[in-house]
């Protein structure tokens, strides 16, 4: 720290003196110390690991939802069930089924309640809307990204002006080590 202090404006700060060069070793030394503490985990592991699932130990992980097939609510419907007790079991599967016309008037016809095919219709519905947010989201995000990079390439291209001096327009002055 006296290198600092006791420099003259004709010596240069950068260590040509003996003082200057040892608070340099020091300050590099303890530099390098804390970078090699911050490197380390507690437990003496340079780098963390991640435990990566299997495709098998996933597959055995993740719930299984029985697969519904129109066949299937036409046949709830045919044994009796009620269109509450259909519906009940139709989002606790999660089914997503994309009827054409012809399907929806058949299974009306072989006897699936108009109930059941209008809660069909409105999950659709429901599942491309949040499908549709989720993909706007994710572009926002992008473009919000794309955004901020076009911003640092901005401020870190230089002054079409200056032309790239980095003393500024007006060329350089014997003044420029004064300013603040």
């Amino acid at each position: 720290m006296s290198a600092w202090l006791c420099t003259s404006p004709d010596q240069s700060v950068s260590g040509s003196t003996p003082a200057g060069r040892g608070l340099r070793l020091i300050l590099a030394a303890s530099m390098l110390a804390a970078l090699a503490g911050c490197a380390t985990l507690p437990d003496g592991t340079a780098t963390p690991s991640l435990a990566r699932l299997s495709p098998e130990e996933l597959a055995r992980l993740s719930p299984t939802a029985e697969k519904l097939a129109p066949a299937d609510l036409l046949a709830m419907a045919r044994a009796g069930a009620s269109a509450e007790a259909i519906i009940a079991r139709l989002r606790t599967a999660g089914a997503r089924f994309d009827l054409t016309p012809q399907q929806v008037v058949d299974l009306h016809a072989g006897g699936l309640p108009l109930a059941v095919l209008e809660a069909i219709h409105a999950d659709r519905e429901k599942a491309l809307r949040n499908d549709l947010t989720e993909m706007l989201v994710e572009r926002d995000r992008q473009c919000a990204g794309e955004l901020e990079a076009e911003r640092q390439r901005a401020r870190l291209r230089s002054d079409p002006l200056c032309a790239g001096m980095p003393w500024g327009f007006y060329g350089p002055s014997p003044y420029w080590r004064y300013r603040r």
